[in-house]
């Protein structure tokens, strides 16, 4: 065998050798890389059981699902509360409106056995409620009119009656016609476009009366201031 013959056979031999080393390291690679993928797809899951472990551990220590359902129950609450309190409130001002109006009709009642005292008070209870009624709503326009109505009845039946009409009943009834003035203003605003020429018509009607009516009494106080004095 010749050198050259030597020579190749080693080189075919370190070129098997090779080989086989080349095969050895790219199975332990693909091993490596079967064993490094199983390791992450095992990591990712742990992971996420880890995580949803968590989750469930603090939904539970928090009692999220309960304090959820809670949550619900009171804006449930919260919405039946304020269904009832406009309930309420309506209650309130029908009921409010109501007794206002007994009141003014009870003012347009006085005959001739109300004397100046009884008188007094009358006005002074009526004051107070009306009062209160504007205090907490607008008044509606038929219990304004009901009410200026009522008090013109009140003057026509003080001087049909005689009834003895001093300053403190004189002070109190032009307080109360500012404040009807005032309402009514208030309430005309409230209505809408297509009901507020007549109902400024009609209460405006009603007050001139009312102004008219407060003329005649102070005339008629006056008189009889004079009589007295006479007397």
């Amino acid at each position: 065998m010749s050198k050259s013959e030597v020579i190749q056979n080693l080189l075919d031999e370190l070129n098997n050798q090779n080989q086989i080393y080349i095969a050895i390291i790219g199975i332990i690679l693909t091993v490596i890389g079967l064993g490094f993928t199983l390791f992450s797809f095992m990591q990712l899951r742990f992971s996420d059981k880890q995580i949803k472990k968590m989750e469930d551990d603090f939904k539970q220590d928090f009692k999220i699902e309960e304090n959820n359902e809670a949550l619900k129950d009171m804006k449930a609450t919260l919405v039946k509360a304020r269904k009832n309190e406009k309930l309420l409130k309506e209650e309130i001002i029908t009921a409010t409106d109501l007794n206002l109006e007994n009141s003014s009709f009870l003012l347009s009642q006085v005959d001739g056995d109300t004397h100046t005292l009884e008188l007094n008070n009358m006005l002074i209870n009526f004051n107070t409620t009306f009062d209160k009624a504007i205090s907490t709503h607008k008044l509606n326009l038929s219990t304004l009119q009901h009410v200026i109505v009522n008090l013109i009845n009140c003057l026509q039946r003080i001087r049909r009656y005689r009834i003895r009409y001093d300053e403190e009943a004189y002070d109190i009834i032009n307080s109360l016609f500012d404040k009807l003035s005032s309402q009514s203003i208030i309430s005309i605003q409230a209505n809408s476009d297509m009901n507020r020429y007549f109902t400024q018509h009609s209460l405006l009607k009603c007050l001139t009366s009312l102004k008219s009516e407060i003329k005649e009494c102070d005339k008629y106080m006056n008189n009889e201031l004079e009589d007295h004095d006479i007397d």
